[in-house]
């Protein structure tokens, strides 16, 4: 069975879009591109959305019944692999992330060769400065299952030879800003206590941090849109 790569374009991005689907080779000379997310998954066929994507009602659940306390395990099961391109513009940063995302498609699409290589993400940023770079933020179940994407990727960005872009990669926590939400989650000296719990500091906060990643769900396809 065949993974499909499927990208629900951001209308911001429409310039680089038609750039890709003219098989264009160069990053340069394509139309401005403004902030916004493209969203991308990468399963077989058939794949239930709900088998994917992470259980954001059950990680509130979780929370409230702990009295807005999280334990770490807990945290590193929404990891994200982060892939940055640097470039003069977003437009070429954009380009140079799909051509990497192809590569990856068109290599690891075979699920009985690479079993552990489904994912869904975004593809942009929200950021003017384009030293800030534009991102591919990937998500998968499990950091077994990630760090086999993450160390592709890292493969596949010394290869893939995009003219005037650069690619660097990174893991994240999947919700951004969870990590400076715990008390103590980012001290060495807390952690090496041997404390593996954490306070969610503002409930009130994390709730919004839910909301926005719920709101993400819809914008994810996991049937091809039919043809124009």
């Amino acid at each position: 069975m065949k993974r499909r790569l499927i990208l629900n374009w951001n209308e911001s991005h429409d310039g680089v879009r038609e750039a890709v689907e003219a098989k264009a080779e160069s990053p340069w000379d394509l139309p401005d591109t403004g902030k916004g997310w493209t969203y991308v998954t990468f399963c077989p066929p058939g794949t239930d959305p709900r088998g994917v994507l992470f259980d954001i009602d059950q990680l509130e659940e979780l929370a409230k019944n702990n009295g807005y306390h999280l334990s770490a395990d807990v945290v590193a099961q929404h990891n994200k692999l982060v892939v940055t391109a640097v470039a003069d513009s977003p437009s070429a940063q954009l380009f140079g992330l799909f051509r990497l995302l192809d590569a990856y498609a068109r290599r690891y699409a075979d699920t009985h060769k690479f079993p552990e290589h489904t994912f869904y993400g975004k593809l942009g940023g929200q950021y003017d400065r384009s030293e800030k770079g534009r991102v591919l933020a990937i998500y998968a179940r499990g950091d077994e299952a990630l760090l086999g994407i993450s160390e592709a990727m890292e493969e596949l960005a010394r290869t893939v030879q995009i003219p005037g872009v650069q690619f660097t990669t990174r893991l994240a926590n999947g919700l951004s800003a969870m990590p400076r939400m715990l008390h103590g989650f980012d001290d060495p000296t807390y952690r090496g206590s041997g404390v593996n719990i954490f306070k969610i500091t503002d409930p009130n906060r994390f709730e919004v941090l839910l909301d926005q990643a719920r709101a993400d769900y819809p914008n994810y396809q996991f049937t091809p849109p039919p043809p124009p």
